[in-house]
């Protein structure tokens, strides 16, 4: 009798809260430019249930850089935590938006910006030969590059 009356009241009952949209990341930040390819990153989106009632969510993800939105959707069983991967095509600052959507929708909106480098900057001149030389040595009066003598430092 008393498992009829807790199962009755779990239908008969809906929940008070909707989940809770708790936190959103994005990995890595900021995003390093990989000279032709683009930089992919994960976004993570955290849920908060607050009864043992709240299962089941929705929730869309924008980019920030005019793509089509990403949808997330919780279930029965399913981590608090989500992931959906973005490719952004050039580099800049972007706001990532995470909202509640759907029927289910989840309670509540968060956003992070992320930035994407722009291209790789340039390596630091060097003197010729510096990287033959190991930790400890530098390169003698008069090296060249294609001659040159290491010495200790002093």
């Amino acid at each position: 009798m008393k498992r009829f009356i807790l199962v009755l009241a779990l239908v008969a009952f809906p929940a008070l809260a909707a989940p809770r949209l708790e936190s959103v990341s994005v990995k890595p930040n900021p995003v390093p430019w990989k000279g032709e390819q683009t930089p992919e990153v994960v976004i993570s989106v955290t849920i908060e249930r607050p009864t043992p009632l709240d299962l089941v969510c929705e929730a869309s993800v924008d980019p920030g850089d005019g793509s089509k939105a990403k949808h997330i959707n919780w279930e029965i069983g399913d981590r608090r935590t989500r992931t959906t991967r973005h490719d952004y095509k050039k580099p800049g600052t972007y706001k990532v938006v995470v909202t509640g959507t759907g029927k289910d929708a989840c309670a509540g909106k968060r956003e992070v910006s992320v930035t994407v480098g722009g291209a790789a900057p340039a390596a630091k001149a060097e003197a010729p030969g510096a990287a033959q030389c190991p930790k400890g040595w530098t390169l003698a009066k008069g090296a060249t590059a294609e001659r040159f003598t290491c010495e200790r430092a002093k």
